[in-house]
């Protein structure tokens, strides 16, 4: 196996699925909704939030993702199953969130302490 130096590295898009109603291998906590783990140049998105943190929480630490190494957080949909947990993650990480608005809008939330509802 080639090693990857640093440039590379950066420029690699990985995908690690947190949260969902089906797991495979790691022993994950299964439940209703999505969340993943983005990682592409340098940065590293958080994908939805799943419906409930404890569980995005212990599915994170098994999977060895530390949530305060998270750049910004992207919400799908307002739908409960994708942003139940993003309250609690956002108590220990406040990034930036973005949230769609409608079609062909994104609303960008950068205070974290505002409730956010679906519509």
């Amino acid at each position: 196996m080639r090693r990857l130096d640093g440039k590379e590295k950066n420029n690699r898009l990985t995908i690690t699925i947190i949260y969902d109603n089906e797991a495979r291998g790691h022993e994950l906590q299964t439940d209703w909704g999505f969340s993943c783990l983005v990682q592409a140049y340098g940065r590293k998105i958080l994908f939805d939030t799943g419906a409930r943190g404890d569980i995005l929480f212990a599915n994170m630490k098994k999977l060895h993702i530390d949530p305060g190494e998270i750049d910004e957080v992207f919400i799908s949909h307002g739908h409960w199953d994708h942003i139940g947990g993003l309250a609690d993650f956002l108590k220990i990480n406040p990034v930036k969130v973005f949230i769609p608005g409608g079609v062909g809008q994104v609303i960008e939330v950068t205070d974290p302490r505002h409730h956010l509802m679906a519509s």
